[in-house]
């Protein structure tokens, strides 16, 4: 089952998740009293806590009725105490508690079972809601997962790939900007928000789209833009360090390499990144050989295009035998480097020397 929902500014998706339940549910008037949301999403839990606010209470009177309690420090009989006080100017009041520590950690309330009842049963007086924020989902617990069975509760997962572009065009068309497919590809490529185990979200997306919509000069928010914004300082960083190899510069592929190294805590960082950029540079030789084509390349690789050509340019100072052999010595980098048979500094300065084309 689809659904076409809107959140703010009258964004719309498309999820199998149970977000699209929370904008059914709450479009038709039958969320519970006591909800429940949790997931990857900060921003989507954010935009719903807002949306069960402005719906109950007055702008004027959200400083008296609105009710933000500490989920590390508050109780369960606090909870419930707010939970039932009446409004006096509002539909409702609206009682938030974010990461109630009941729901994560083992610890003891005199007044969790009590709770559970509470949130299965009508309340007239509030809408009580509990927020588990992405880095605490994962540790929900069994008292935790009883109460998101009790109470009306959402997962917020990450966005399937076409709500993402929705969610992106909403931002770059409200800026009065354009963007093309080709470059939107680009950008959701870059942002590494399908990544396994990626820690790039909605809500830092939102501030880098900010920042594209406010740096584009023109209309268009293009390739080079999206690049520059969207491109970590390590990523840019590993992209010159092998542009500096393959046009045969060491004393430049050093030199980067240096400031690499600077930061000890990016090191496996970057040698993934390099892995990364080899692999693709790899496979762009063995699928040229095919006769492909850069278009037909980058659709069967699943890399942007855009990235994927600069690999395949890169790719052009080796043969895939060379490639090989430097995949090789960088995966056996990684794991010494792990098991601390070598010198990191030492491991990847010697890789930077034998990665010159030529030697």
């Amino acid at each position: 089952m689809r659904y076409g929902g809107e959140i703010s500014g009258g964004l719309c998706y498309n999820t199998d998740m149970a977000y699209k339940d929370f904008i059914n549910d709450f479009r038709k008037g039958i969320t519970k009293d006591v909800l429940v949301f949790y997931g990857d999403e900060d921003f989507l839990m954010d935009w719903a806590v807002r949306a069960v606010t402005d719906k109950y209470v007055d702008a004027e009177w959200r400083s008296l009725d609105v009710r933000q309690l500490d989920g590390s420090t508050v109780n369960a009989y606090d909870i419930m105490g707010e939970a039932r006080a009446y409004s006096m100017f509002s539909e409702r009041r609206v009682v938030i508690v974010k990461d109630w520590l009941p729901m994560y950690r083992k610890t003891e309330d005199a007044g969790g079972q009590e709770l559970l009842s509470f949130a299965a049963a009508r309340q007239d007086t509030s809408v009580l809601i509990f927020t588990v924020s992405h880095d605490r989902s994962a540790d929900i617990n069994a008292f935790g997962k009883k109460l998101i069975k009790a109470a009306g509760s959402y997962e917020f997962a990450r966005l399937e790939k076409g709500d993402l572009k929705s969610f992106i065009n909403k931002r770059v068309h409200d800026a009065g900007k354009i963007i093309s497919r080709r470059d939107l590809e680009l950008l959701i490529d870059l942002t590494g928000y399908y990544n396994r185990d990626s820690s790039y979200d909605l809500t830092r997306l939102d501030a880098d789209m900010a920042k594209l919509v406010k740096a584009a000069p023109g209309d268009e928010i293009g390739a080079a833009l999206i690049e520059d914004i969207l491109v970590g300082e390590s990523d840019r960083y590993v992209f010159n360090l092998v542009d500096a190899l393959v046009s045969g510069n060491r004393r430049k592929a050093m030199e980067i390499t240096e400031t690499l190294l600077s930061d000890g805590d990016e090191t496996f960082k970057v040698i993934a990144l390099l892995i990364k950029q080899f692999e693709i540079m790899y496979d762009s030789l063995e699928l040229s050989s095919q006769g492909m084509s850069i278009a037909q390349m980058a659709k069967k690789t699943g890399v942007h295009e855009f990235r994927f050509k600069k690999a395949w340019q890169a790719a052009q100072a080796y043969s895939p035998a060379r490639i090989r052999k430097l995949l090789v010595d960088l995966y056996n980098i990684d794991r010494d480097i792990k098991r601390g048979e070598v010198d990191k500094d030492i491991a990847l300065e010697l890789f930077v020397v034998s990665a010159v084309p030529g030697r």
